[in-house]
């Protein structure tokens, strides 16, 4: 079986620095798709910018506000989603007080804020894993059944390599039943899933350098598995005023522009393709 991997860049419309790297990358080539988080406040110039460029975007899909002094409001004024000021931070919060059809609706809302802004929606995803069931709510049959409805793939592995990667070993068996559950559940609806996920979900305490970060990524690409790939990463350009985690964004930056992950797929017989490789899969 043929190797796929798909580039895709997260959180366009996080700020202008992360709306930079990412118009850039798409307009060179860099990468192959990118997903736009609509309840940020650069989510209006991101999506516009997809819409009359035709890039290939996605709907990261967020219920939940990164900071607690900045706080993302909801498209459809949940009162389950937030506090009074915005989209609760509190991920306990918001599984105990959040309200299945308001999510349902929520997570409507962003897809068609894409479509209104001209974009042609080609998946799926998710920030910061809320609607994965790890918080014990089952706001992942809401995203499988928006993505039945608009026939979008979604952005859950259907190996447990990503989940194994990001918690650095083997998953308890509660958590691999949950994984395979939701991989089931999905596939019920008809709902396409690549085979695996890659990002690197190191801090820069662990990271240090450049090109410890490179080598994780280029090693992945070795790694790629017969099936479909996606690499997610959140390039972003230089912020002065953000803290030290913001550095591996700007690595990221850095390594997508660079090409070498692109050549290294060249190298290692893997095609680099956008998230249309599900329809031409399933069209034979």
């Amino acid at each position: 079986m043929d190797k796929y991997l798909i580039l895709n860049a997260d959180d366009f419309g996080y700020n202008p620095q992360q709306n930079a790297a990412i118009a850039e990358l798409l307009r060179t080539g860099r990468i192959t798709s990118t997903s736009v988080l609509t309840v940020a406040p650069e989510a209006e110039a991101a999506a516009a910018l997809a819409g009359a460029q035709k890039h290939p975007v996605g709907v990261h899909w967020t219920i939940n506000s990164d900071s607690a002094e900045d706080r993302w409001q909801s498209l459809t004024g949940a009162r389950s989603l937030s506090d009074g000021q915005g989209l609760r931070t509190n991920g306990a919060a918001l599984a105990l007080h959040a309200k299945r059809r308001e999510v349902y609706a929520e997570l409507d809302a962003q897809f068609r804020f894409l479509q209104t802004h001209g974009c042609a929606v080609d998946h799926a995803d998710n920030h910061c894993a809320t609607l994965y069931g790890i918080n014990g709510r089952r706001f992942f049959l809401d995203a499988f059944n928006l993505c039945a409805k608009y026939r979008l793939p979604f952005r859950f592995p259907k190996t447990p390599g990503f989940l194994e990667r990001q918690i650095g070993r083997k998953l308890p068996s509660p958590v691999l039943r949950l994984q395979q559950m939701l991989v089931h559940c999905g596939e019920k609806r008809g709902v396409q899933m690549p085979d695996d996920v890659v990002s690197n979900p190191w801090n820069m305490a662990r990271i240090q350098n450049y090109e410890t970060l490179r080598k994780y990524y280029l090693d992945a690409v070795d790694r790629c598995l017969p099936g479909v790939t996606e690499m997610f990463l959140h390039p972003a350009q230089p912020l002065e005023s953000a803290g030290p985690e913001w550095q591996k964004r700007v690595y990221e930056y850095e390594l997508l522009r660079s090409g070498d992950l692109l050549a290294r797929a060249a190298q290692k017989g893997v095609r680099v393709v956008s998230w249309s490789i599900f329809r031409e899969l399933a069209d034979g």
